[in-house]
C-alpha cells in the first residue's frame, strides 16, 4: 500500500511542475506589444501570480514637448507580493493623462497579464488539472 501512496505523490508532483504557471514577461517598454505579449516565463514553483506593472511618466531621455509616455512590465509573482506592490501603488494610481502615475495589475493563471488594464481578473484553475486529480483521489479510494 505504500507503493501506492508514493506514487500517488510523484505523480501530483509531476503534475504540478508540468503545470507551473506561466506568464508574459517584459521590461519597461514603451507599448504592450512586440515583446510584451510575445515573451513568456514559466514561473518558479512559489509564485501564484502573473504582475503587470504601467507606468505613465516622462522618459529618462530629451523629447521636444517633453511628452509623456508608457512604461509597461510584466513578471510572475507571489500573489501577497504582487497585493503588496498593488497597494504601495494606489494612492498614485490615477491614470491622468497629465499627471505621472504608476498602477499594479495582479491576476492569477497561464498568461492572464496579456492585457493591460485595471481589474484583469483571476482565471480559475485548470479544468484538465482538476479532473485529473480528482480521478487519482477517485482511484486511490477504490485501491484502498
Amino acid at each position: 500500500m505504500d507503493k501506492v501512496y508514493t506514487g500517488f505523490i510523484v505523480f501530483t508532483t509531476l503534475l504540478a511542475v508540468g503545470y507551473a504557471l506561466e506568464c508574459y514577461t517584459c521590461e519597461r517598454q514603451d507599448s504592450n506589444r512586440d515583446k510584451c505579449i510575445k515573451t513568456t516565463k514559466q514561473c518558479e514553483q512559489f509564485q501564484d501570480a502573473c504582475t503587470s506593472y504601467i507606468q505613465w511618466g516622462v522618459p529618462p531621455y530629451w523629447t521636444p514637448r517633453g511628452d509623456r509616455i508608457y512604461f509597461i512590465s510584466k513578471s510572475c509573482d507571489t500573489r501577497q507580493g504582487c497585493e503588496r506592490r498593488k497597494a504601495a501603488t494606489q494612492s498614485a494610481c490615477k491614470r491622468d493623462w497629465y499627471n505621472d502615475w504608476a498602477c499594479v495589475e495582479c491576476c492569477t493563471g497561464d498568461l492572464c497579464n496579456y492585457y493591460v488594464t485595471l481589474g484583469a481578473g483571476t482565471v480559475k484553475a485548470n479544468v484538465v488539472t482538476l479532473l485529473v486529480g480528482l480521478s487519482g483521489l477517485y482511484l486511490l479510494r477504490k485501491l484502498i
